[in-house]
């Protein structure tokens, strides 16, 4: 058998979810046919990926190697798919949206759609701020939705311009519903109580996120263990709902957000961004920047409110 990128996303999900079932669950397939799938795809690498047990699987030296190249490859191929879709919109009737993988992007998108002008709307989902002012610069993007944070202010280029559509946005930290800190509080987390916990985020970039954060750790009096990144913010939840860590997010995140997974505000809101849109001047679309940003603020705070009534629901499940 020869390994197929589907391959790849089902050996990734196994290891997302810890166990053959919760992952034949997400799949909505059967377990004993994932069970025989996942053979075979073992098979083909040569050797078992992951050691069974009655509490679930756990990758072998080889399945921690294959899980790892698995990811890079997906997230590779997901890149490059959505970078040719961008590519060959149609320019006259289409719209080319980028930014940050849990802005509000659907929500920004649909509105574009329901625009009279527009017909077609492309987006680009890139971690790297620089990429996608560079995309804009190039004119491969007409809009760009971007993070900002203290100290870390933009550098446009020339023929990129922005207005700010959010001016303090507060990070939030997810936990496992079941997480002790969790069940003590309701409403604020002082970070000083995560001290002891594993931490995952996307890797590095050129935000100023990871600096800011570990300054604020270190304020609070300990360095953080930073263990695991991913750009994939399927593999961030999973590894917070299997109880494994913490992670920090942003309060528009709550479409990834599982019933296993609760949120909380920082005490003091040590990290917190601006976001803003930018756009191409000699975009055929940069008479639409002001109608944009309108949209761009109503998809944000529609997002809040989902967050907020997300969370409302949660805590009344848990005083049930």
């Amino acid at each position: 058998m020869n390994v197929e990128l589907r391959h790849l996303r089902v050996v990734v999900l196994v290891a997302e979810a810890g166990s053959v079932g919760r992952a034949a669950r997400w799949l909505k397939v059967s377990q004993p046919s994932l069970t025989a799938q996942l053979k075979r795809i073992e098979a083909a690498f040569g050797g078992e990926l992951f050691e069974r047990s009655r509490t679930g699987v756990t990758p072998t030296p080889l399945g921690r190697y294959a899980v790892d190249r698995a990811r890079a490859i997906l997230v590779d191929v997901d890149h490059l798919s959505a970078t040719v879709s961008a590519m060959t919109a149609v320019e006259s009737s289409a719209v080319r949206l980028g930014g940050f993988p849990t802005a509000p992007m659907s929500g920004i998108a649909s509105r574009l759609r329901d625009h009279g002008e527009i017909e077609q709307v492309s987006i680009e989902v890139e971690w790297s701020t620089s990429v996608l002012l560079q995309q804009l610069e190039s004119g491969r993007l007409d809009f760009a939705l971007l993070r900002e944070f203290p100290g870390f202010e933009l550098r446009l280029p020339a023929g990129v311009e922005a207005i700010t559509v959010v001016e303090s946005e507060s990070a939030y930290v997810a936990l496992a519903a079941d997480h002790p800190v969790a069940a003590r509080t309701r409403g604020e987390v002082d970070l000083a109580q995560l001290c002891d916990e594993e931490w995952i985020g996307e890797p590095p970039d050129d935000s100023g996120f990871h600096v800011l954060f570990r300054a604020a750790c270190e304020a609070a009096g300990f360095q953080p263990k930073v263990e695991h990144h991913s750009v994939d913010t399927s593999v961030l939840m999973g590894f917070v709902t299997s109880g494994q860590g913490v992670a920090l997010i942003s309060p528009t995140s709550y479409r990834m957000l599982s019933s296993d997974v609760t949120t909380r505000t920082l005490s003091g809101d040590p990290i917190h961004r601006k976001l803003v849109l930018a756009w191409s001047t000699e975009s055929p679309r940069a008479q639409m920047a002001r109608d944009v940003l309108q949209m761009a603020s109503e998809a944000y705070d529609e997002a809040i409110t989902e967050h907020a009534r997300r969370d409302q629901h949660q805590q009344r499940m848990h005083v049930a």
